[in-house]
């Protein structure tokens, strides 16, 4: 198992019972002790769990953030069902903005090779991604500071950003509740309320794990976003709510890829 992998098993470990020992983790994967604890200090580094004697327990903290790799892994069912609901929203001849986030990058894998599209994105890894594909597609990447994920960011990217119009703007956050999203960094709320101003139709993909979870820099308000396609395990007052406002809820089946919530 790839050390990323089994960091992101670690995690969702941790995320169900609160905590975890290296005894624990010992009996479960075929590594060394030594290893198993340099992939908790990662994880600490990260800033997502706490290392305590003996092993690591969940924190709880609006600002936490987790390398991308890592990010990559967690939910990769849900992310992948939630990219698939996310494609019976898309028309050829669209042009669409993707951001670089990991479910975005699940639902990049995801589009035919044959569907006529203008895709626009800040990341490389996501551009590249589309490119080896070699699908029917008009790719953008645009300028600006490149980051550790592979983003692109900062003055020159929103400079221009702000040249394009777009049909679709398909991005995710590290939080969602009743009232709108969340994200960790500047750079990504930025983002989000730029293309806020020159997107025609907004879409939110998250799933069901970063509802009703915040951080530390609010983004959008429910009322923004055209749709929001997450997964069936969402909180039903979650569902409730949403389909209250303006905006359309896609709920996306795990194992069955069903849609059960239309359009309003």
């Amino acid at each position: 198992m790839k050390s990323t992998n089994r960091r992101a098993e670690i995690l969702q470990i941790i995320e169900h019972d609160g905590k975890v020992s290296v005894e624990q983790l010992i009996t479960k994967y075929e590594v060394s002790e030594e290893t198993l604890r340099r992939d908790l200090r990662i994880l600490a580094d990260s800033g997502y769990v706490k290392r305590v004697y003996g092993g690591a327990e969940k924190v709880e903290k609006a600002s936490r953030y987790i390398p991308y790799e890592d990010r990559l892994s967690i939910q990769y069912n849900e992310k992948r069902a939630i990219g698939k609901e996310c494609l019976t929203l898309i028309e050829k001849g669209d042009s669409i903005f993707l951001d670089g986030k990991t479910t975005c990058l699940v639902f990049a894998g995801l589009i035919p090779v044959d569907l006529e599209l203008t895709i626009v994105t800040n990341s490389i890894v996501l551009a590249n991604h589309l490119w080896s594909k070699q699908g029917k597609w008009k790719i953008h990447l645009l300028g600006g500071e490149l980051n550790a994920d592979g983003l692109l960011n900062g003055p020159k990217l929103y400079h221009e950003l702000r040249e394009y119009r777009f049909d679709k703007a398909i991005f995710s956050c590290i939080g969602l509740d009743e009232k709108g999203c969340y994200f960790a960094k500047a750079d990504a709320q930025q983002l989000a309320v730029t293309l806020k101003e020159i997107t025609s139709s907004l879409i939110l993909l998250a799933d069901s794990s970063k509802i009703n979870r915040h951080a530390f820099l609010y983004g959008l308000t429910i009322d923004d976003f055209s749709y929001i396609v997450t997964d069936s395990e969402a909180p039903k007052i979650f569902v409730k709510h949403i389909n209250q406002t303006n905006c359309n809820i896609r709920l996306a089946n795990v194992k069955q890829g069903e849609i059960l919530h239309k359009d309003k």
